[in-house]
């Protein structure tokens, strides 16, 4: 049985470790739209072609806001997880 619950652990350590990578990915995609957006890079375009990438940028950055807070769920439930198999 503890062969099982060592098992068990290391793939919850696996998936976490997996999910700090997820999460890093999505901060500096999120980091670097928030930089272009923020310094203006618009790549010498027309002013309705600015606005439409200024709104696709915002978007893009929402969209990465909800998806970190979906790996902090994950993160949070893949810990309660392994605190009550810690616990067996």
């Amino acid at each position: 049985m503890e062969k099982d619950h060592k098992h068990i652990l290391s793939c919850f350590q696996t998936t976490f470790d997996e999910l700090f990578l997820l999460e890093s990915i999505i901060k500096l995609t999120k980091e670097s739209c928030l930089d272009r957006e923020v310094t203006s890079q618009y790549y010498n375009l027309s002013e309705e072609k600015k606005r439409y990438l200024s709104e696709e940028r915002n978007n893009y950055i929402n969209m990465l806001s909800i998806a970190l807070d979906r790996v902090k769920i994950l993160k949070d439930i893949n810990n309660q997880i392994e605190e009550e198999i810690t616990y067996l």
